[in-house]
């Protein structure tokens, strides 16, 4: 993504989680930016969204039934997007915005790498610990099954890791023998 096109994503983004935090509705707003992403992910709509074979009034139809179930803000910033047809960067927008919104709410989303699958409660004390650790609020947990983990666990939320993977204990004290 060149600078131009960064800087329209970081400015729409940011316009957004503006109007989420100044009336108070970041969980709101979050929750419909999850589901739109959730369409991103299990769709191939960013290529539609993108493809120049595809008219742009089609292109707003696609976003026009995005906003159908959505928050008024949510719709309005959909509208805006259309009338300036940003259409192909909707879901580069969409997760700035979601990134936007946990820093504004010091709310993270927690990755658990792990080497076996953890019980409620182990996942529970992890993100309580990594509450503690990190300084944030989780929200969303995420549980990722990595066998080259051996034991232990990986800890990962707004860009901060623990690790105590007994791989890495065992790198490490490779690293230490030379």
């Amino acid at each position: 993504m060149d600078k131009k096109t960064l800087t329209l994503v970081e400015n729409y983004s940011k316009s957004l989680v503006d109007v989420a935090v100044e009336h108070n509705l970041i969980h709101e707003i979050r929750e419909d930016l999850t589901a739109l992403l959730k369409i991103f992910q299990s769709t191939d709509l960013a290529s539609s969204l993108s493809h120049e074979g595809i008219s742009q009034s089609e292109k707003a139809a696609l976003v026009s039934q995005l906003q159908e179930g959505s928050h008024i803000f949510v719709n309005n910033f959909l509208e805006v997007i259309k009338q300036n047809e940003r259409e192909a960067l909707l879901e580069a927008i969409l997760s700035s915005a979601m990134e936007k919104l946990s820093v504004a709410s010091n709310e993270f989303s927690l990755e658990i790498q792990v080497a076996d699958s953890l019980s409620d409660e182990q996942k529970n004390r992890l993100k309580a610990a990594a509450e503690r650790k990190f300084a944030i609020s989780v929200g969303q947990v995420k549980e990722v099954i990595n066998p080259e983990l051996i034991g232990g666990f990986i800890l990962k939320a707004n860009n901060k890791i623990i690790d105590t993977s007994i791989k890495s204990q065992l790198q490490q004290l490779k690293m230490n023998l030379k």
